[in-house]
């Protein structure tokens, strides 16, 4: 039987028990994601960090996710733009990266705009992620009520794990 679900990603390895089926082989992951926001002065997303370090992973991918730059914006103020923007999500990611270097595991920093619960399903695929590792606190804005909470709508747009960090 081929290792690989149905939806392309490798699950994750069963660890050294030689049962697979054993409910003492711990699962462990190679590649997790956490998506990382900003808000909250990354509050929320150290407690996701915390959370990914605990599952002992091989690697793991910071991912923030930028507002795509209008169309109408061009040239000079274009690139400008999307310094500003790459400088402060390098800064937002700079303490999480050194947290998960502090504890001895791979880290890379991926930046990219887009719509943020659908540029999280898009490079979780990509990578391939093993587990996405969220903070949710719920329903925010009344966008949430009508189309789910960035964390909702990530889990129904994949079928990769998902863990959700509550406060």
């Amino acid at each position: 039987m081929d290792a690989t679900a149905d939806n392309g990603h490798t699950p994750p390895s069963q660890g050294p028990a030689t049962d697979p089926a054993s409910a003492d082989s711990p699962v462990t992951y190679r590649k997790i994601l956490i998506p990382v926001s900003g808000k909250t002065g990354g509050r929320r997303s150290t407690a996701s960090l915390r959370h990914a370090l605990a599952l002992h992973p091989e690697e793991i991918v910071l991912l923030h996710v930028t507002d795509p730059i209008p169309g109408l914006v061009g040239g000079d103020s274009h690139r400008q733009l999307l310094d500003e923007r790459r400088k402060e999500a390098t800064a937002t990611l700079a303490q999480l990266h050194a947290l998960a270097e502090a504890a001895g595991v791979p880290v890379t920093d991926r930046i990219e705009a887009g719509t943020v619960a659908e540029t999280i399903v898009q490079v979780a695929d990509e990578i391939p992620a093993d587990l996405i590792v969220m903070f949710t606190d719920g329903v925010d804005r009344l966008e949430d009520l009508l189309l789910g909470t960035t964390t909702e709508r990530v889990l129904r747009g994949t079928d990769i794990a998902l863990l959700a960090v509550r406060r």
